[in-house]
């Protein structure tokens, strides 16, 4: 029973097949970083006080927008498994990210929907930002989706039916 069991999980282990790995060099993630510098010191010379204050507030409403987006999608798009879903602060990840296997296609519709949701919620709050929370909403929520997405634009012309692994130095595409 034991020499049958053990043959099944290999079996299953060793049916995915590596098709693509996208690696995240060095300096991808230093351009990221300084585009987050940028963005963070535009904010305290051109507003100030308001820049300090908008720099919190859009970090923090960003993430927990995300949070909602990513939940109530996963909720309607697919059969919820939050444990694949986890909070990541390693770079370029931040933010509530797959920390297990996905399916491409889950992750494209995930990633549309919080993209295009995540700025209409942050339009719905345009009555009560001023300009320097607006900026900073904007630019947070591009930012924290901007590697995210670019992962995407490689797997653009693969099959839907693969899974995606994220790693810290690299992204790996694997067929079923």
């Amino acid at each position: 029973m034991r020499g049958t069991l053990a043959e099944q999980v290999k079996a299953t282990i060793y049916q995915y097949q590596l098709i693509r790995r996208i690696n995240i060099h060095k300096e991808y993630v230093w351009s990221y970083f300084v585009i987050a510098f940028v963005l963070i010191l535009f904010q305290l010379t051109m507003y100030r006080t308001d820049g300090a204050i908008a720099l919190g507030i859009g970090i923090v409403f960003t993430q927990i927008i995300h949070f909602l987006i990513i939940r109530l999608t996963l909720v309607r798009v697919d059969e919820p498994n939050y444990r694949r879903w986890g909070l990541r602060f390693s770079k370029p990840w931040f933010g509530y990210i797959p920390t297990a296997f996905i399916e491409l296609s889950l992750y494209r519709k995930v990633h549309r929907h919080l993209l295009w949701l995540g700025l209409c919620a942050i339009g719905v709050a345009y009555p009560w930002a001023n300009e320097a929370q607006m900026i900073s909403l904007i630019s947070w929520h591009l930012w924290f989706l901007a590697p995210r997405l670019l992962v995407l634009r490689p797997l653009r012309k693969c099959r839907p039916d693969g899974v995606l692994k994220f790693q810290t130095t690299e992204v790996s595409f694997y067929h079923r």
